[in-house]
């Protein structure tokens, strides 16, 4: 590149984030140049140029500055963070080279631009810093102002990254982010290295006292924090040289959970489908809970369901105001009335705080303060504690809402240099300039039939444009009657223009008062921005009212019109549903459809159930239908039951599927070795535990060995074992009910009339005496000659078995013979080994050794054939 001044100042700018592409503003584009161009036209599918192909190839690739957003989201998606060069001064009035500035660097977790977040999810950026055993951690959405920060053993990050998923993640150089065997806790997040003297805990108590203006940090509950106080003082630093400001929308900082919770993981969320399904969006816990009306309400919603409690006396309050809403039909109503499309005032908060809210930034908080006061009547017109309570927390903000409606106009700009951004009325001085600048129109038009008259020349006409100004534009035909006070400006083809001293005092008496317009707005606008970025934490507090009481109306919703009930959470450890249902099973299935089971777990006396039955018999369906009974009682919502007592639960703990594991190369039998390990060394006697078929990924004797290990494992436990559901189809393990005292055997129901056979999905006292695996082979579309041969099959193997010999797999192996020994084996000895084979028991028909030694014969059999 050729070292003009601009592109020297593009090469400085650089060097202040060199890691970040630079988009520079030049007129109605952003440019790229360099290395960053390539990878703009790589990701964004832009055209890649250069200012000069012989003497300057350096690339080139712009987008125009209307459209960035959709470019920015792009880019951030693929993880690359952006910075922002801005022009701070039209180049109208630059001396020389305009000033540009970065004023906003933009990564993953620090996004505030509401055009480049989901309205419905949070974006956290986390900041973690080891300290032996410790780790310290801090988390922010930087577009809410919410904060915390703590300190966590190693084993508790991998619930935190599920509690608050991160899209960055800011670590101390030389140290890698903290990994579990299946990969790395926040998976999802990009990886940012500080300098390690950015995250002392020191440093971090004292930028948390500035921001927050306190001497001591102990109202916040974090002042015995160690490594935790140093990435949250990390956290701040790396935000503030990002957003360029003081980052008010950051008030306070809070502890990383608030109060008990239920300990939760990716592997429970997904086996119950809490936020993600094989099946769809569509068919998530979530997706049928998420009723809300607001996008704050969608976003607490996911907050609800990613960090369950554990505290009875949290919970009961949650659950009585979800009572509230479900028992009255009009109130949720009226609720949802006052809420539909409320305007999301919390991200507002994002855009005030880092000093780029824009004229529409303003409106959407006067927008949302024209709300308040409905959704104040709808509370203080309920005798209710609950709706008193949220009523005393609803701010009184009708000072800065009328402020507001009286200042902005209604049809708000997106940049506050457009003009039109204040209400008329509101400053008479700016309402005489902007009369006096659109008064232009009928000056000209005046100015032009005088001139016409005083001339004589019938088409005179008074124009403008940017580059001249105002004219006067006589054709050539008519140039005789020019008077002698029209001054030359410009000669056309068929015409000239000209200007007189009366009409440059026209333009200037046009130009000042437009200037002076735009003046008294944009001090105007600043004020306003000003004076609500004053009121953040009364606007961050009406924002949660808001949030909580759409939360909780969705809830009620859900509760009434899918006829749940109100669970009774206990101390104690007992966990009992009366026909419960699986909430999106019978959401897909249509009312009535489903067929409601009954639990009875009590500790003392039906610790466990060992339930086995048919595939696709609804096993697995009632093992989910549990977890997500208590999983909802957990995060204050009605369950889907009849009646439900639950005793409170630290963790529930799913064994089900291993697909995603699977994808990444790891095996099935792996994959559920892994899993069953975390639930028998980290379940308590608090605990729930969902198992489903254990051992399938090896031979019989190993998994049966293992299944028996397991359930002895969880049912023999010195303090208690945890309330346990073992779904299985080792009917030899239904007989551990006679040594295993507190284990029950249940067992799917079938009924079987006449060679048909139909399965009930109910679970019953007893054990199952069949699988039906021919069955459901029929059922699924296996031939019938294929079925046949199975049946027969079956017949025998079970004839066998009855008579006591062990089973035989006759004629179903031809083992290669070849004409000649090898290696100093007989074909008589290869014979007698195939023999043995067949001999075997079913599952051990083909050990390992035999089948590498078979293998190996017949790899040099055939190379020798071809050798032949």
């Amino acid at each position: 590149m050729d070292a003009t001044p601009m592109l020297e100042q593009h090469r400085r700018l650089k060097a202040e984030h060199p890691g970040s592409i630079l988009f520079f503003r030049m007129g109605d584009f952003y440019e790229t140049f360099g290395d960053d161009a390539l990878i703009a036209s790589q990701v964004l599918g832009i055209t890649l140029t250069s200012r000069d192909k012989k003497r300057d190839p350096t690339p080139l690739a712009g987008v125009p500055h209307h459209a960035v957003e959709g470019y920015l989201r792009k880019l951030v998606e693929q993880g690359y963070s952006v910075a922002i060069a801005e022009q701070m001064e039209s180049a109208d009035q630059a001396k020389g080279l305009v000033e540009r500035q970065i004023i906003e660097v933009v990564t993953p977790g620090s996004l505030t631009r509401l055009g480049l977040l989901h309205a419905s999810e949070s974006n956290y950026i986390v900041a973690l810093y080891p300290d032996g055993d410790v780790w310290g951690v801090a988390v922010a959405e930087v577009s809410t102002g919410e904060l915390r920060a703590g300190d966590v053993s190693s084993e508790a990050l991998s619930a935190l990254a599920v509690e608050f998923p991160a899209r960055e993640v800011l670590l101390p150089e030389g140290v890698e982010a903290p990994a579990h065997a299946s990969g790395p806790v926040f998976a999802r997040a990009c990886a940012t290295s500080l300098p390690g003297s950015r995250f002392h805990p020191e440093m971090g108590r004292q930028s948390l006292e500035r921001q927050f203006d306190v001497r001591r940090l102990d109202a916040f509950g974090v002042a015995g924090l160690g490594p935790g106080l140093g990435a949250a003082g990390a956290l701040l630093d790396y935000l503030r040289s990002l957003k360029k400001s003081g980052l008010p929308q950051f008030r306070d900082v809070r502890p990383l959970r608030d109060g008990t919770p239920m300990i939760t993981d990716d592997v429970t969320l997904k086996n119950l489908e809490v936020l993600e399904s094989p099946a769809g969006p569509e068919h998530t816990l979530l997706a049928l809970l998420d009723r809300t009306e607001t996008s704050m309400g969608a976003r607490a919603l996911r907050a609800l369901l990613r960090v369950p409690m554990g505290d009875r006396e949290q919970l009961e309050a949650r659950l009585d105001r979800t009572a509230c809403f479900a028992a009255s039909a009009p109130l949720r109503a009226e609720a949802a009335d006052r809420l539909h499309r409320f305007p999301d005032l919390e991200r507002a908060l994002g855009l005030l705080g880092g000093g780029r809210a824009t004229p529409r930034d303003l409106g959407l908080v006067r927008d949302a303060l024209r709300r308040i006061p409905a959704v104040r009547l709808l509370l203080e017109g309920r005798r209710d504690t609950i709706f008193g309570a949220w009523a005393d927390a609803l701010p009184d903000l009708s000072s800065l809402a009328g402020l507001l409606e009286a200042a902005l106009g209604e049809e708000l700009p997106l940049s506050a240099t457009q003009g039109g951004i204040i209400r008329e009325g509101f400053d008479p001085d700016l309402d005489v300039h902007r009369r006096d600048a659109g008064d232009a129109r009928a000056l000209v038009l005046a100015l032009e039939a005088s001139e016409r008259a005083r001339t004589g020349i019938p088409n005179l006409k008074v124009g403008y444009n940017r580059v001249f100004g105002y004219y006067i534009e006589i054709t050539k035909s008519q140039l005789s009657r020019t008077p002698d006070d029209y001054i030359r400006k410009q000669t056309l083809t068929n015409a000239e223009r000209f200007v007189t001293p009366e009409l440059r005092r026209m333009e200037q008496r046009i130009e000042a008062a437009s200037l002076e317009a735009a003046r008294l707005e944009a001090a105007h606008f600043l004020r306003l921005r000003d004076t609500v970025t004053q009121a953040l934490e009364d606007l961050g507090a009406a924002a949660r009212v808001v949030a909580e009481l759409d939360v909780y109306r969705a809830l009620g919703d859900v509760a009434a019109r899918e006829r749940w009930t109100r669970p009774r959470l206990v101390e104690d450890r007992t966990l009992s549903l009366v026909r419960a249902r699986h909430p999106m099973v019978e959401r897909a299935l249509g009312l009535g459809a489903f067929v409601p089971n009954d639990l009875a777990l009590d500790p003392d006396q039906e610790q466990m159930w060992l339930i086995t039955g048919p595939n696709m018999g609804g096993k697995s369906t009632f093992l989910r239908q549990v977890g997500l009974c208590v999983y909802l009682a957990h995060i204050g919502s009605f369950v889907p039951c009849d009646e439900a007592t639950i005793g409170l639960v630290d963790r529930i703990f799913t064994r089900v599927g291993a697909s995603d594991q699977i994808a990444r190369g790891a095996s099935t039998f792996f994959v559920e070795m892994e899993e069953t390990a975390t639930i028998l060394r980290q379940a308590t006697a608090r605990s729930l535990v969902l198992l489903d078929e254990i051992g399938r990924g090896t031979s019989t004797y190993d998994g049966l060995s293992l299944a028996w290990a397991i359930t002895e494992s969880l049912h023999d436990r010195p303090g208690g074992g945890p309330r346990t559901l073992f779904a299985t189809h080792y009917h030899e393990l239904t007989e551990l009910e006679a040594t295993l005292p507190r284990l029950r055997n249940r067992s799917v129901r079938v009924s079987e009339k006449d060679g048909t056979i139909v399965f009930l999905h109910e679970i019953g006292p007893g054990k199952a005496d069949r699988s039906y695996g021919i069955h459901v082979a029929h059922l699924a579309g296996v031939p019938e000659t294929v079925l046949d041969r199975a049946r027969e099959l079956l017949q025998r193997l079970e004839a066998e078995h009855a008579a006591g010999a062990a089973p035989r797999v006759a004629q179903t192996a031809v083992p290669f013979v070849d004409e000649t020994p090898k290696d100093g084996v007989s074909q008589a000895e290869r014979e007698a080994l195939f023999e043995e084979i067949a001999e075997a028991r079913l599952e051990e028909m083909t050990p390992l050794e035999s089948m590498e030694q078979l293998a190996d014969w017949r790899r040099r059999a055939q190379a020798e054939r071809r050798a032949r």
